[in-house]
């Protein structure tokens, strides 16, 4: 049974979607609640699993990270298979998210490298690890995408042009790989633990991070919340375009934008063009939603598959090997 949210819980988790580093005696303000009760309440959040992760969003192409994901149809598993294939994912140095599925796909994950790790020796050694498990997979190239995770809390989200920033020539060094590092695993880590652990100031470490926060590598504080804990159904919609005219492209991610129950959509490059995150309570508004996408693109789209996210193993986290220097 789902554990009820109040006002109070909804306008911290707005917040912290907004912005994960926000202290709680800022939140206490903002929201007109004692501060311990504000710390009790996010304590609650998070051991009840409402609240999975603080993270932080960075700037991909700054960090000259490129993504890709990769689908895959497992087949033969034996009880424990399933269970060693995600261990072995979990621990990669260069998989992010991680997800079951039931459908044409039932294995989903992401895959980050840096310039200079090449892709094929990667996919190789995946293959090799799970060979006999894999029927069919296919690999995209992530071009673009958009998260809208505020919709969990049935809030609007406006289509916004941002003035996209100029990124400036910044080098990062050693301790600008670190801090990105711990942000990556905590973003709500304060300026203590930083200098703690890295052996600068804490105004040093704030300064490098203002720095990093200007120039784009850094372009959000959020957290990730659990869908089930909410009672949705976490869909999955793979579509092709059929036009590919700017305006057509522009009108179609308004329409994701703006829906309701969308919280994220992937632009590929590939053997399809978008992958679509759909929220659902009941299966009738997931073909409401396919209805509706029919009949406003008929001309502009074609459903390549759906299917039904059955679990996160790993959520939304940049993988270690990207902030290694020697990289």
């Amino acid at each position: 049974m789902n554990q009820k949210l109040d006002t109070f819980d909804r306008k911290i988790l707005k917040i912290l979607l907004s912005n994960s580093r926000e202290s709680v005696t800022s939140i206490s303000k903002k929201i007109g609640l004692g501060r311990e009760n504000v710390d009790y309440r996010l304590k609650r959040l998070i051991s009840t699993g409402f609240i999975k992760d603080f993270i932080t969003e960075f700037n991909e192409k700054a960090l000259r990270i490129k993504h890709h994901i990769f689908f895959a149809q497992l087949i033969r598993l034996m009880p424990n298979d399933e269970k060693d294939i995600l261990e072995y994912l979990k621990q990669h140095k260069y998989i992010s998210w991680i997800g079951t599925a039931a459908g044409k796909w039932t294995l989903i994950f992401d895959i980050y490298l840096t310039e200079n790790i090449e892709l094929h020796k990667i996919v190789n050694e995946l293959l090799l690890k799970l060979s006999k498990h894999v029927e069919e997979y296919s690999l995209l190239e992530l071009e673009s995408g958009k998260y809208f995770f505020e919709k969990y809390l049935e809030e609007k989200s406006i289509f916004i042009i941002k003035k996209r920033k100029k990124l400036l020539s910044k080098s990062l060094d050693l301790i600008d790989y670190k801090i990105l590092s711990l942000l990556n695993q905590n973003s709500r880590i304060n300026y203590a633990e930083l200098s703690e652990k890295i052996g600068l100031t804490a105004n040093g470490i704030k300064k490098r991070i203002n720095d990093l926060e200007k120039e784009d590598f850094i372009q959000k504080y959020s957290i990730t919340l659990d869908f089930k804990r909410f009672g949705y159904e976490w869909y999955g919609i793979q579509l092709k375009l059929t036009k590919f005219d700017r305006e057509t492209i522009i009108k179609i991610q308004q329409f994701f934008k703006n829906h309701p129950k969308m919280i994220f959509y992937y632009k590929y490059i590939g053997p399809w063009d978008y992958d679509l995150g759909f929220l659902a309570k009941k299966s009738t508004e997931l073909r409401d939603f396919i209805n509706e996408l029919r009949t406003r693109f008929p001309a502009e789209l074609k459903i390549v598959d759906v299917f039904i996210t059955l679990e996160e193993i790993k959520g939304y986290q940049l993988p270690g090997g990207v902030f290694e220097k020697s990289n």
